[in-house]
């Protein structure tokens, strides 16, 4: 099948989109520290605490209550264990992520969030209710409302945390949902997008931003691709994803042009990172391209702040759900290297 038209100059998914995404967002971040004079970072690693120290203590206590739950429930229902065990397996990394720069003795608050089953917050760990569930299905309902209170609790220390620290926790929520997708098959919504701001963006959000309207130019076009190699179901989730694409396009638009900057125009074709030829290879595409899309979301919540933050991260979210739906896994760090 041919995916872009005679004589039109090719470009690479990779590079033209997605890729170039990602690599143009990592050199705006990476400008603004670099500006930071050697005297200013001694002084306030002198004089001043690293604000992290506590956002980072909170995320590790509440990977660790959460690990527990799932540990007591496969203890409880050990029929249960292999299907929780690689969810189980990714709060082991989060652990490890979180817990290498904020270790237990650090003096921050470490409460956990509640769930349904309830949870003693000043330790971080399962109540009694938590450690002894009355049915394998109200263990999983349990561990779903941690999941999404865990999810929630990360989200809310977006504002409060660095940009890279942000990153990390919108990553990490992303994960939390695709655990509650495979408990219980469903999510709640996500919060509605920031409003548009009329006063131009710093340098590193503007470039974020035109970065995910990169990715997303490229996904519409790869979603074309797909579609056509898949029947039934297939063609309908790939045709609610081109959709999907195509208005979170026109949002980008629209954001970007309200701030007065130009967005950036989409290529005439891509070049596929391999041939699509059957139903397989296109599933294989759709979920790389949501993969990479994870990816340019996580950098954009590290280049922005307050609400276009928590939008950014909203949209990593869903690009992370989009990823397990079409690779039926998920990973502890959606749009990161952890795992």
């Amino acid at each position: 099948m041919t995916t872009s038209a005679p004589g039109i100059r090719r470009r690479s998914l990779l590079s033209a989109g997605l890729g170039t995404g990602i690599a143009g967002l990592l050199v705006a971040c990476g400008s603004g520290a670099a500006s930071m004079s050697a005297d200013s970072r001694a002084a306030r690693t002198v004089e001043a605490p690293d604000p992290d120290v506590p956002v980072r203590a909170r995320a590790l206590a509440a990977t660790r209550a959460l690990a527990a739950r799932y540990d007591a429930v496969m203890a409880a229902f050990p029929a249960a264990a292999g299907r929780l065990n690689p969810l189980r397996a990714q709060l082991a990394v989060q652990e490890t992520a979180f817990g290498a720069v904020a270790p237990p003795s650090a003096s921050a608050p470490a409460s956990a969030p509640a769930s349904a089953s309830g949870s003693d917050p000043a330790s971080g760990t399962p109540s009694p209710s938590a450690t002894a569930p009355a049915s394998r299905s109200m263990a999983v309902a349990a561990l779903d409302a941690a999941e999404q209170a865990t999810a929630q609790a990360r989200l809310k220390d977006l504002a409060a945390a660095s940009p890279a620290l942000a990153r990390q926790l919108a990553s990490a929520a992303a994960c939390g949902a695709q655990h509650s997708m495979l408990l219980r098959h469903s999510v709640p919504a996500g919060p509605a997008a920031a409003p548009l701001t009329r006063t131009a963006l710093p340098a590193a959000a503007l470039a974020a931003l035109q970065a995910a309207l990169a990715a997303e130019d490229a996904a519409v076009y790869a979603y074309g691709v797909v579609g056509a190699q898949l029947g039934g179901s297939g063609r309908d989730r790939a045709t609610a994803s081109y959709q999907a694409h195509r208005d979170r396009r026109g949002a980008l638009q629209q954001r970007i042009s309200a701030t007065g900057a130009t967005p950036v125009g989409a290529a005439p074709a891509y070049r596929l990172p391999s041939p699509v030829t059957d139903a397989a290879s296109a599933v294989r595409l759709a979920a790389l391209v949501e993969e990479r899309i994870c990816a340019v979301y996580a950098n954009a919540v590290q280049a922005t702040s307050g609400a276009l933050r928590a939008t950014m991260a909203a949209e990593l979210r869903q690009a992370a759900l989009s990823t397990l739906a079409w690779r039926g896994s998920g990973s502890a760090f959606p749009g990161l290297t952890h795992d």
